[in-house]
């Protein structure tokens, strides 16, 4: 029985991950279809914010 268990324990442990795995990316590609969008106001903070000497 305990061979069993710890076999179901390691499924377990596989689909925890996956769905983590998941999440990561789902929450991830929003920013990056955003970003290209945005990119020129970042551009221009750093322009302003650069120190020239």
């Amino acid at each position: 029985m305990a061979g069993k268990s710890s076999g179901v324990g390691s499924y377990v442990q596989q689909y925890a991950d996956q769905i983590k795995f998941g999440v990561i990316i789902v929450s991830t590609v929003p920013v990056l279809c955003v970003y290209p969008f945005i990119q020129k106001y970042f551009e221009k903070g750093v322009m302003i914010g650069a120190v020239k000497g």
